[in-house]
């Protein structure tokens, strides 16, 4: 998560967020590029460690989306697996979201209700402003076939 707070820190103070802008702070912060796509303006998908972070969007709608946790099923174990790795996922969530409001940050954040998920259906969400930004802690999953993150949103 501390790779993730450092980005915040630097995007705090911008009133508008831009992918160029998310881009040009992954790279000052040593992240390397994972994947460019042919014609796009910047490289939205960036990888630091074990970290793998995509920009998502266009302005005003911007964020950044950084994988702290994924795990798989394999599909013949069952739904009770799958309600497991749920579980599993929710309690990633409360884990990150504990160390997010006693880390660096707790003076400065301020804790989020509501629905700011940006039509995201997340199994489990934990959601703080930061200056002018929103960070968000959830897990997800986008399709039945695809694993469970947890992802640390930037927006």
């Amino acid at each position: 998560m501390d790779e993730v707070v450092a980005v915040l820190e630097l995007l705090t103070g911008d009133e508008s967020l831009t992918g160029e802008g998310i881009a040009a702070v992954l790279e000052r912060l040593g992240w390397g590029v994972a994947r460019q796509v042919p014609g796009a303006a910047f490289p939205r998908v960036w990888r630091k460690d074990d970290l793998l972070a995509g920009i998502e969007g266009a302005a005003p709608q911007v964020r950044l989306a950084v994988t702290l946790w994924e795990r798989e099923v394999d599909e013949e174990a069952g739904f009770d697996a799958l309600e497991a790795l749920y579980d599993e996922s929710s309690q990633a969530v409360v884990r990150i979201a504990d160390e997010v409001e006693t880390g660096v940050l707790a003076g400065r954040l301020a804790r989020v209700d509501g629905d700011r998920t940006q039509g995201i259906d997340y199994i489990e969400q934990r959601a703080w402003s930061v200056g002018h930004r929103l960070l968000l802690v959830g897990a997800v999953q986008d399709d039945t076939e695809l694993p469970v993150r947890v992802d640390a949103v930037v927006s």
